[in-house]
């Protein structure tokens, strides 16, 4: 007798299998993930910043802005030369393409004269910064842009001796510091509030040129020696910088994306 063999319902089952909810889902995953991936390709070859500590040095020209100066503004060069100079080394942790925060150390040679009087400050600064980029609240970053402006926000210390002098007979009228300050090695110490902005432009992935200006306003009117009643009870003055920078950062690889013929 010839065993009953029940046939398979081959069609029926390949359907249940296609309408499997778990096949499904592993297709749906599988879409989300694949272009997911693909985006991400992308994004790290235009789009990535990558972050990394940025060091820079620089030199550049001070101006005073002090009771004994002869212009309000601009520094003069004749009869005497109120032009100064600083050379600076920053290191700055660049954390995005909008924000960045450092450390900086400087010297300086600020300058002024005025009837008769000129005074003389050798400086040496130790300030905390941030930098933004107000530009990437408008546009988004890209691997390919060379420019790049921020402003500069800081608080810091400034340490310094200063000499007031009449300039016909050199005979010194006023001094600060050398040995009777308050700071390090007898150097006048006050805190300075800084703002500033700068711009650097890229020229590869490390090393980028920096120009920066930035203002130091003193907590008191004595950078001269001379204090005033009449003007503003707080003596600043100015750093403009270029310089030259370089950045190290983890080298990423990300995936090529090739053109199908």
């Amino acid at each position: 007798m010839t065993p009953f063999v029940r046939p398979v319902k081959r069609g029926s089952s390949t359907i249940k299998q296609f309408l499997s909810p778990r096949l499904w889902l592993t297709f749906f995953g599988l879409f989300v993930c694949g272009g997911s991936l693909s985006a991400q390709s992308i994004v790290h070859r235009m789009y990535l910043y990558d972050m990394g500590i940025i060091m820079t040095a620089a030199v550049g020209p001070t101006v005073s802005f002090t009771d004994i100066k002869t212009h309000v503004v601009f520094p003069a060069t004749k009869p005497q030369n109120e032009v100064g100079f600083t050379i600076q080394g920053t290191l700055i942790w660049d954390i995005s393409s909008y924000f960045a925060v450092g450390g900086q150390l400087a010297y300086a040679t600020i300058s002024g004269a005025r009837s008769n009087q000129r005074f003389d400050a050798q400086l040496f600064e130790g300030n905390m910064s941030v930098n933004f980029n107000p530009i990437r609240l408008f546009w988004r970053y890209r691997s390919d842009q060379k420019w790049d402006p921020y402003i500069i926000v800081g608080v810091g210390l400034s340490n310094y001796n200063s000499t007031l002098k009449f300039i016909d007979t050199g005979q010194v009228r006023a001094k600060r510091g050398y040995g009777n300050g308050g700071g390090p090695f007898g150097l006048v110490v006050e805190g300075v509030a800084i703002i500033g902005a700068g711009v650097k432009f890229k020229l590869n992935d490390h090393w980028f040129l920096r120009f920066e200006s930035a203002n130091r306003w003193m907590n008191d009117d004595k950078l001269d020696t001379f204090e005033s009643i009449k003007s503003s009870p707080y003596d600043f003055y100015n750093l403009t910088t270029i310089g030259i920078s370089y950045k190290f950062f983890k080298q990423r690889h990300y995936p090529m994306i090739r053109q199908q013929k």
